[in-house]
């Protein structure tokens, strides 16, 4: 299956390879899931910035870093999911979406899912 966050993550991946071969990157074995932790580390410090709890303002600029920090995230996430094969769209479908489409209001496991709740 090929959707919406397949197509950003061929983006994403490319603009990876840009900077790698710029900057000489090795991001062989585990590297994309160590850029992750980086980057929810960066994604939690803009966070707490925004939210008044370090020395900087929570002004507007915090906020545009926030925002540039979560694009980092999931920008990472995505290489990490090309990188290991996952098919992020059906994943998401799989663990998020599929409550969209039950006839029930109430979001009870049906039996045999596990961790079925997001």
């Amino acid at each position: 299956m090929s959707g919406p966050l397949d197509a950003l993550a061929d983006k994403i991946v490319r603009v990876s390879d840009i900077y790698a071969a710029h900057f000489d990157i090795d991001r062989s074995g585990d590297w994309p899931l160590l850029k992750l932790q980086e980057e929810v580390g960066e994604l939690t410090q803009a966070y707490l910035t925004t939210t008044g709890r370090t020395r900087r303002p929570a002004d507007d600029a915090a906020r545009k870093q926030l925002a540039l920090e979560m694009a980092d995230a999931l920008g990472m996430l995505l290489i990490m999911a090309k990188a290991e094969g996952i098919d992020m769209d059906a994943a998401m479908q799989d663990k998020w979406l599929h409550w969209l489409e039950r006839d029930s209001a109430v979001m009870e496991p049906v039996a045999g899912e596990s961790d079925a709740n997001p």
